[in-house]
């Protein structure tokens, strides 16, 4: 097989396109003027883009069958679950969107990544936009955060919506933190992302996105394990391990003195203050006792441990109604346990956080494999799907966080071109093959 490895324009086009789609509904300048009709536009582009650049992408698919035989598993079981768990109380329309759309944009994620710099030039454009409004807001009205909450810098004048900046904010500035690393193509490119790491890093734990700081320092640290991965596996286990037990130990520290702190200042902005308020507080919707209570209902009901209590049926028994999907937000859709894998062994039970675990952390695998012959963009692009599986753990909900099919089939997507690369290397003379991975 041949392999063209110039990128088409339509491939840029297509990435940028099904990129602006995917961020289009979360993505507060586009709120203002009407992310609806843009992300339905953008979509429509984008599906009309892949399909008449079909063919390219389904060789690609071809050469990732072992990720496609685990993904139709994990979905056939989602589907049985909610036909015979879930279909009494929950809308087939919920089933039908988690379907729709996550394959939507898992075939937006994997077109996507035929020209990935056209991935990260959008996400850190999107990141300069937010950036100027934020210095703009800044220079007008002064401290972003005071009175202990980050204001309304984009002036949309509804405090339900409001109230998320902090982690809206986090996540498109964590996102193009890592798309600037990849896009570092000359020295003094690289410089200035890894120098700007730092004020990234201040800035969330200033405006407290803690789920976004989280995932951004997981994110580099995955990207650092990578690299000593390549020359030492031993080493980078240890590493792992180490850092595994170093962080229990701080989490259960923190904890302990979260119980005993009754001096914590309640109008105290930081992230480290309001997480304390958060374990200290304990009203029913707060992440801490949504957490506790998923945990207590799986524990004490081992009847349902091997399948589940049915797709979208949280909600259901939380009191708030049935979900819905993306088009028609019901309450219950606002209602999620804040963490993908207890939420799909809430939902689905063991058999369905065994398939999802699996898929989960498959791409990662698969990338340490070849991260020798990985670019920059194709490192950022894998540090991209770590930081939005990490913030799945922390605030994810499995029907609705569509940014996580989108970068979980972007990482498939770059092993089935490595895969295809692979395959064309084996057919070149021994001079091209070393001219072809020197490239790489």
């Amino acid at each position: 097989m041949s392999v063209n490895y110039n990128i088409p324009c339509l491939a840029r086009v297509t990435a940028a396109t099904v990129t602006t789609a995917t961020f289009a509904k979360p993505f507060v300048p586009f709120y203002l003027i009407g992310s609806t009709v843009i992300f339905a536009a953008t979509s429509a582009l984008g599906v009309a883009l892949v399909a008449i650049d079909w063919r390219p992408i389904y060789d690609m698919a071809r050469k990732v069958a072992d990720v496609l035989v685990i993904l139709a598993a994990f979905y056939g079981l989602v589907i049985v679950n909610f036909l015979v768990l879930s279909r009494p109380a929950v809308s087939a329309t919920h089933l039908v969107g988690i379907l729709a759309l996550h394959s939507l944009f898992m075939i937006f994620g994997f077109a996507a990544a035929r020209a990935l710099k056209a991935v990260l030039f959008v996400l850190l454009s999107a990141a300069a936009i937010y950036s100027i409004v934020i210095v703009h807001y800044a220079a007008r009205f002064g401290d972003l955060m005071r009175d202990g909450y980050l204001h309304d810098v984009f002036g949309v004048g509804e405090p339900a919506v409001s109230i998320t900046f902090h982690q809206n904010i986090g996540m498109m500035l964590g996102l193009a933190a890592l798309a600037a690393l990849g896009l570092g193509s000359s020295r003094i490119k690289r410089i200035i992302a890894i120098g700007a790491l730092p004020l990234v890093l201040l800035f969330m734990f200033y405006i407290a996105a803690r789920g976004a700081l989280v995932a951004l320092v997981c994110s580099l640290a995955f990207l650092v394990g990578a690299s000593v991965w390549v020359r030492s596996k031993k080493l980078a286990l240890l590493a792992v391990i180490t850092i595994i037990l170093a962080v229990t130990l701080a989490s259960g520290l923190l904890y302990q003195r979260a119980l005993q702190d009754k001096e914590v200042d309640p109008k105290a902005s930081d992230a480290i203050s309001r997480t304390i308020r958060e374990i200290q507080d304990p009203r029913p919707g707060f992440r801490i006792q949504i957490l506790a209570r998923t945990w207590d209902r799986i524990s004490n009901e081992p009847n349902r441990l091997l399948f589940g209590r049915g797709i979208g049926m949280f909600p259901v028994n939380e009191g708030f109604g049935a979900p819905d999907w993306l088009l028609r937000k019901t309450e219950g859709a606002r209602h999620y346990p804040h963490n993908v894998h207890l939420e799909i062994l809430y939902e689905t039970g063991i058999v369905g956080l065994l398939l999802f675990s699996i898929l989960a952390f498959l791409p990662i695998g698969l990338s340490l494999k070849r991260w020798h012959s990985f670019s920059p963009a194709e490192k950022a692009a894998v540090s991209l799907y770590v930081f939005n599986l990490v913030s799945s753990e922390l605030s994810g909900a499995f029907a609705f966080s569509y940014d996580f099919q989108f970068f979980f089939a972007l990482a498939v997507g770059i092993i089935a071109r490595k895969r295809m690369n692979g395959v064309a290397v084996a057919d070149m003379p021994p001079s091209g093959q070393a001219r072809l991975l020197s490239a790489g």
